[in-house]
């Protein structure tokens, strides 16, 4: 018997000793089995009480994923997600809805046709690592780069008055950043974060969007299109430039509706 083979048998026993499943690990060293998404979003006075939290909704799509991401807001969270298949350039959508004390705010982000998920190398672990930001994120002074703290702004204080958390990010963008790394380094190690530009969308337009990306087509569905109301001549401008070949088609009811998907990370 070879090494490989030896090392294979031992790398399953451990495994199944700590009470894993050796057939989930087998699949993670071809796949990508685990994907744990951490999430930040981080405006000028942003509600976090709870009576705003039916407001706060965060809705992101990868490839053909929707991960189960809460409306939340502040510094680098998340959870692990199941994710078979390699992300790269896979198409990226998002929408989210967050109240502030002057208005609640709605933004739509999609990416280009051929300018989807850029991603990092795994390095070897059968897990991988995305970080997100819905618009501005906070972060700690050492987390951001020489320029990001240029343009950043205070967004905590310590017990003694101190600057402890900082803004940075435009409210229209998405940024986001793969590899292998944790919510801490997220926040405390600078990096440079792919962006996504996106547009601000009136209540009516979300709400159409909502339920798109929410209703039974889920994926297929989730992007805006020439068909929703009121729409200004940067939105139609916006959506023309984000529109992918198979979207009529996704649109017709001729395309399968996705399988159900149930996270057992959660």
């Amino acid at each position: 018997m070879n090494n490989t083979i030896k090392l294979l048998l031992i790398f399953i026993t451990t495994q199944t000793l700590f009470g894993c499943s050796a057939t989930r690990y087998i699949s993670s060293i071809f796949h990508e089995e685990v994907v744990y998404i951490y999430t930040s979003t981080s405006y000028p006075d942003q509600l976090k009480d709870s009576k705003s939290k039916k407001l706060r909704q965060r809705t992101l799509i990868l490839g053909p994923y929707m991960p189960n991401i809460s409306g939340g807001g502040g510094a680098f969270g998340g959870r692990n997600h199941a994710y078979v298949g390699p992300m790269e350039g896979k198409e990226i959508v998002a929408l989210w809805r967050m109240p502030t004390k002057q208005k609640i705010l709605h933004y739509y982000v999609r990416s280009e046709p051929d300018k989807g998920i850029i991603r990092a190398s795994r390095e070897g672990h059968y897990s991988y690592n995305v970080g997100v930001a819905f618009g501005p994120m906070r972060v700690f002074k050492e987390g951001l780069t020489e320029n990001q703290f240029k343009n950043s702004q205070i967004a905590g204080y310590t017990a003694y008055g101190n600057p402890l958390y900082y803004r940075w990010g435009d409210w229209d963008k998405l940024y986001y950043v793969t590899g292998i790394f944790t919510g801490r380094e997220l926040q405390k190690i600078p990096r440079k974060f792919h962006e996504i530009q996106g547009i601000a969308i009136t209540a009516e337009q979300y709400d159409k969007l909502y339920e798109r990306c929410h209703g039974g087509w889920k994926t297929v569905r989730c992007f805006m299109d020439e068909s929703f109301p009121n729409l200004t001549p940067e939105q139609l401008a916006y959506i023309q430039s984000r529109k992918h070949p198979d979207d009529d088609y996704r649109l017709s009811g001729q395309h399968p509706i996705p399988e159900r998907r149930i996270n057992r990370y959660n």
